[in-house]
């Protein structure tokens, strides 16, 4: 379980890194000033979800799910305008999406009763 939270953690806090710098420069790719705003917005929030659930803070777990799906939409929107990195966003994206539901369906697993 541990390994799964921190593969999450390591996968999202990867993306959001790579997310971050976007507003400042696209590398040509001329997305919207808006839009570049708020992929560089959902990088600092990706950083600061990624070091909690490294925290195991409660709220965390859910968080980077959220934020791993809206990375996975951009890199699918990436993907289709042909921008530079958008594989990579896409493999990033679908770790730590990945990553953090089987960590949120393990935790809620490990909660319920088990029948006898």
């Amino acid at each position: 379980m541990r390994t799964v939270r921190c593969s999450a953690a390591v996968a999202t806090l990867a993306m959001s890194l790579l997310n971050l710098p976007i507003a400042l420069d696209d590398g040509g790719n001329g997305i919207p000033a808006p839009a570049a705003w708020l992929i560089s917005l959902l990088g600092a929030v990706g950083v600061v979800t990624a070091i909690a659930l490294l925290r195991s803070a409660a709220w965390a777990a859910p968080a980077v799910l959220t934020v791993g799906a809206l990375n996975l939409a951009g890199a699918v929107v990436a993907l289709v305008r042909s921008w530079d990195g958008a594989l990579i966003g896409l493999v990033l994206s679908a770790a730590g999406t990945g990553l953090a539901l089987a960590y949120v369906m393990a935790g809620r697993s490990a909660k319920t009763p088990q029948a006898s």
